[in-house]
């Protein structure tokens, strides 16, 4: 018989996936999911489907500055985003998170929306 695990959550309580189950109507697969994901009080015990889709993931990317020595950039910012397989990391060699990835995304998006709007010979500009 194996043991159940238990979860420490951020208020100090402990909580086990049926616990979780039991409180909002998830399937054990989705209560221990949300038990890995998150240790927020509120977040793990909110009923199904209370919970918007994009409120979790904090997509804000903020790059930083490029260090240059003797003229030459020593961490680019084109390296951030570097796969490996299926693992993405950041310009320092650290795996990126699936929010920071979201965040990347999301940030080269738009200084593409803004390169696109201020340049004047972009043929077919209207498509995106």
């Amino acid at each position: 018989m194996t043991a159940t695990i238990k979860y420490e959550l951020s208020d100090g309580s402990i909580t086990t996936v049926v616990e979780v189950m039991k409180r909002t109507g998830l399937s054990r697969i989705g209560a221990h999911r949300r038990l890995k994901n998150f240790n927020d009080v509120d977040m793990i015990f909110t009923r199904v489907g209370e919970i918007p889709r994009d409120s979790y993931i904090k997509s804000e990317w903020i790059s930083e500055p490029v260090r240059i020595v003797w003229g030459i950039p020593i961490n680019p910012e084109y390296l951030d985003g570097t796969t490996d397989g299926n693992t993405v990391y950041n310009r320092d060699g650290k795996v990126l998170t699936r929010a920071e990835r979201v965040g990347l995304t999301n940030y080269r998006d738009k200084l593409r929306k803004e390169w696109r709007d201020s340049v004047t010979n972009i043929k077919n500009k209207q498509r995106r």
